[in-house]
């Protein structure tokens, strides 16, 4: 069984990972647990795991730490990392030093599942090019291994064995998958299976047959060819990728989505030609067109981050106001996520999920949010990643946000409610500035006495408690996002004496801000 390690400064993440999953199921089986990144490698030492889930972001040492320290001495151990929203550029890191993926809290069971068992394949592989299985074809095998022990020569002796002629012709890589709507419609796996293997075994025939071509790699969603022709302006090959979406057609009444790479002549850049193929693929979810071609693709850069921050803080200023507006607001938001990570499906999901959990959190800062909302949401949340296009995750996260704040429970219409949430969006937006109790039951026209009582029964917190937890939870935040000083952070959350912040973010977060920034680096 596979050996892993769970890694989370918060032991109930831990206890829920290993309540979530079905290990035995997985061929899995944990053996440690670690609080921070010291201990964690200090389990690896012990236990010499096979796959390590963490926390990206721990005391100590982070787990970017680990997977340096992992790497750097050749330890054969696969690491998944949990992600906090705000914590990108960790996740980004965790992408370069080779972490088999990272996922979002609250993570899906079916979401982590998929991910543990793409690190068991890659850990039995021990190629991290070859993410899926593919078929032992000879063709495939020595184009797998170029750049490596095989020399260029055996391939053209493949090619020569397979009665193909290369002289003079030019290598343009296409990507041939199955659309998103057609998997949908069929639903049936085992349909999808046999549909799979039919139609792509349909285009190596073709390709055989024609001597136009040949496959040199075989995944479950696509099947990645390279075309021979004498045009280096694809005219000629672009013909041959239409007679066979025509094929394929007639014969299955399925459309393909088809990424078109570059051509080239030097047989040392095929595998340029290939994963730019798959790149062009990729751009379907964003653009819906079925051939997309890799000389034809052009992103301008319309919007920026301090866009998306604006449009964010007027999205959630219509949903407090109780404005209809709050729609147009989220399709300009979603507009401008598409703008900002146009072609990176990833990221675009990223990005989404990263707003969806600051609009719950936001929410429930205000008093707007219930305890029994918070499976259902978190159930939303894992499915914006399973939407098949950029257009369809939009309508996802407009239909279900649409359900949930036109829901009685959410605005309720009365005097009392309506108070508590002028105050809280005040205290909210000027944490920084001395809040009194005398201050702010003035501004709602109430005796002090009175308000101290009424804001306890509406909150379930007394005044001050309530504050300062706004201020602590937002001085976390500048802490991991910014870079700032913490005299500077102690008066951005309105603390005048920086000694009195640090000794109560010592009391919220075990650290002082210094101390708890050096652990996260």
């Amino acid at each position: 069984m596979f050996k892993v390690i769970l890694a989370d400064d918060e032991p109930v993440i831990i206890r829920g990972l290993k309540k979530m999953m079905d290990w035995k199921k997985l061929n899995a089986q944990i053996v440690g647990e670690a609080e921070n990144g010291e201990e964690l490698l200090n389990l690896i030492h012990v236990k010499n795991p096979d796959i390590i889930i963490s926390d990206i972001a721990m005391p100590r040492k982070t787990g970017i730490d680990v997977l340096r320290e992992i790497k750097e001495n050749g330890w054969n151990m696969k690491v998944i990392f949990l992600s906090g929203y705000q914590e990108f550029d960790y996740a980004r890191q965790a992408i370069t030093y080779g972490a088999v993926d990272y996922l979002l809290k609250p993570v899906g069971q079916a979401e982590l599942e998929q991910v543990i068992q793409k690190a068991e394949q890659l850990f039995l592989n021990k190629d991290p090019m070859e993410l899926l299985q593919r078929e032992k074809d000879d063709i495939q095998e020595v184009f797998r291994k170029i750049n490596s022990e095989y020399e260029y020569t055996d391939l053209y002796r493949h090619f020569r064995d397979m009665g193909l002629e290369t002289e003079r012709k030019v290598f343009t890589g296409v990507c041939f998958s199955l659309s998103a709507e057609t998997v949908r419609k069929i639903g049936d796996q085992n349909m999808l299976e046999l549909l799979r293997f039919s139609v792509f075994k349909k285009i190596q025939e073709y390709l055989k047959s024609n001597k136009n071509g040949f496959v040199i790699k075989r995944e479950p969603n696509s099947s990645n060819v390279m075309l021979l022709h004498g045009d280096t302006e694809l005219s000629h090959g672009y013909d041959i990728i239409k007679s066979i979406c025509k094929k394929i057609e007639e014969d299955y009444k399925v459309n393909l989505v088809v990424g078109v790479g570059i051509s080239v002549k030097n047989i040392s850049e095929l595998k340029h030609a290939y994963k730019t193929a798959k790149f062009s693929a990729d751009f379907y979810y964003f653009c819906r067109q079925n051939i997309i071609r890799y000389d034809k693709i052009s992103k301008e850069f319309r919007n920026s981050f301090e866009d998306y921050h604006e449009c964010y803080k007027e999205f959630l200023q219509s949903i407090l106001r109780n404005d209809d507006s709050w729609k147009d607001n989220l399709k300009n938001l979603l507009s401008i996520v598409e703008s900002l990570h146009y072609g990176n499906r990833y990221a675009a999901e990223n990005r989404c999920i990263a707003m969806a959990m600051d609009l719950y959190k936001d929410l429930e800062d205000y008093g707007l949010t219930s305890k029994e909302n918070a499976a259902e949401y978190e159930q939303f949340v894992a499915h914006i990643r399973g939407q098949s296009t950029y257009e369809e995750l939009s309508r996802f996260i407009l239909r279900y946000l649409s359900g949930m704040l036109n829901k009685e429970v959410l605005f309720k219409d009365t005097a009392d409610k309506n108070t508590i949430l002028k105050v809280k969006r005040y205290i909210q937006e000027h944490c920084n500035k001395e809040l009194s109790l005398n201050s702010i039951a003035k501004m709602v026209y109430m005796n002090p006495y009175y308000f101290s009582t009424f804001f306890k029964k509406e909150t379930g917190q007394n005044f001050k408690s309530y504050v300062t937890d706004v201020r602590m939870k937002k001085a976390m935040r500048l802490l991991l996002e910014t870079d700032i000083k913490t005299y500077e952070l102690s008066e951005k959350v309105g603390y005048h004496d920086v000694r009195n912040f640090a000794e109560k973010f010592k009391e919220y977060y075990g650290d002082t801000p210094s101390t708890y920034r050096k652990g996260k680096k």
